[in-house]
Formats: C-alpha cells, sequence, structure tokens
C-alpha cells in the first residue's frame, strides 16, 4: 500500500499553468480568448451528460449550468501532468439557484493536449446534487 508520500501532490508544470490561464479566462466569460486554449474540435464532457464540441459547445455546457448553480471556485486536491495530460482533483463549491443550498462536487478534470491546445475535456463528477 502507498504511503502518503507515493501519492500525487501538487506539481505544477507548463500543462498545469496553461489550464489555470484557461479556466481564469473562461471563469470569467472572457468566451473571445477561449480559442487560444483549445483546438476547433475539442470534445467537453461533464459527468453522465453527453459530450459537447468546439468552443460553443463547451460555452453552451457552462451557459446551461449557469441556469442551475453558482460555481464559487474550489478547494484544490491534487494537480499533477504526465506527457500530454494534464489531470486535477478539485472539490467544486456551487450554490443551486433553485433553493440556495450550498453543495460541494468531488471532481477529477483530465485535459489531453494536441499541438499545445487542450484537445479533450473530461469532468468526472456526479452532478445528481444539481437537481432540486
Amino acid at each position: 500500500m502507498p504511503g502518503n508520500d507515493d501519492i500525487a501532490k501538487i506539481e505544477a508544470s507548463p500543462l498545469t499553468d496553461f489550464v489555470e490561464e484557461m479556466e481564469a479566462i473562461v471563469g470569467a466569460g472572457h468566451w473571445e480568448r477561449a480559442p487560444d486554449f483549445f483546438t476547433a474540435d475539442v470534445v467537453y464532457q461533464v459527468g453522465h451528460r453527453d459530450p459537447v464540441f468546439g468552443v460553443e459547445g463547451i460555452k453552451g455546457y457552462m451557459e446551461w449550468q449557469n441556469r442551475i448553480v453558482r460555481w464559487e471556485g474550489h478547494d484544490l486536491r491534487m494537480k499533477f501532468s504526465r506527457g500530454q495530460t494534464a489531470i486535477f482533483e478539485v472539490v467544486s463549491h456551487f450554490t443551486r439557484l433553485s433553493d440556495g443550498a450550498k453543495l460541494y462536487v468531488p471532481c477529477t478534470d483530465i485535459y489531453n493536449f494536441v499541438d499545445g491546445r487542450i484537445a479533450d475535456w473530461r469532468v468526472y463528477s456526479d452532478l445528481s446534487a444539481f437537481a432540486s
């Protein structure tokens, strides 16, 4: 069984820095800058929902989510990269808009890069708490 020293920790890298820059830009709604971070045919999938494609697909998903919950940040548990993949583990904080409930959703995001841009972004989380 691995000890605590064997568990991945916070490891900054050019890929994780790139992801954090993208999150700041997209999180602030600067969609005109989003194409700088993604391939034209990027695949984005959150939980059990169907994947969406391209920056417009990501924007559409975010607009849908923002009608249900307000994202209020996250607690970073782990980040690292290997090869052309960056992995983040967080606990995201949301407020459900229908009743004001505070939600804490564990998420693992996996970003696969092609030619220096995100080509595939998968968010492994349980969205059932979004329903009221």
